[in-house]
């Protein structure tokens, strides 16, 4: 059987490159995609807020009132949730940044863009991103719009 030695030649490729496949594997499930299981522990890590966590680290933006890219007004109101209290006082500190963040992204949007669930929703979203861009000492955890009038 192994006297041939094209057969003893094939079989020795077929071997090393079997192993290569399993040493392979097995490296890009230990140290290549480390991402999937750090993002599973950083959501076991964090919990839900309570509604008192909810309301203790809420800031109001207040009425905004501005114009669309159609030339149309929309007045808003945002309550934005922080994650701790350390967050929620540089968001209470960098409220024009915010007021301007909304107001940017708003001058951007046509009523079309903000209509129905899924338009706050992606509105909601948006400024979400913005904000937590700007934020150093923690993250925004939620945006809620609690007035939305659009003309």
């Amino acid at each position: 059987m192994f006297q041939n030695r094209l057969f003893n030649m094939a079989l020795i490729i077929i071997i090393a490159i079997s192993l290569l496949g399993v040493i392979s594997f097995v490296l890009w499930q230990t140290y290549l995609a480390p991402g999937s299981q750090t993002a599973s522990t950083e959501e076991k890590q964090m919990k839900p807020l309570t509604a008192k966590q909810m309301k203790e680290y809420s800031v109001d933006t207040g009425e905004i009132t501005t114009n669309l890219l159609t030339n149309n007004y929309m007045i808003v109101r945002f309550s934005i949730t922080a994650e701790n209290s350390s967050a929620k006082e540089e968001l209470e500190q960098r409220l024009p940044q915010v007021n301007q963040v909304i107001i940017k992204t708003l001058a951007g949007l046509t009523p079309e863009d903000i209509k129905g669930t899924e338009g706050v929703n992606k509105l909601e979203a948006k400024i979400m991103n913005e904000i937590s861009s700007l934020m150093q000492e923690g993250k925004i955890v939620q945006v809620v719009t609690t007035k939305r009038v659009l003309s």
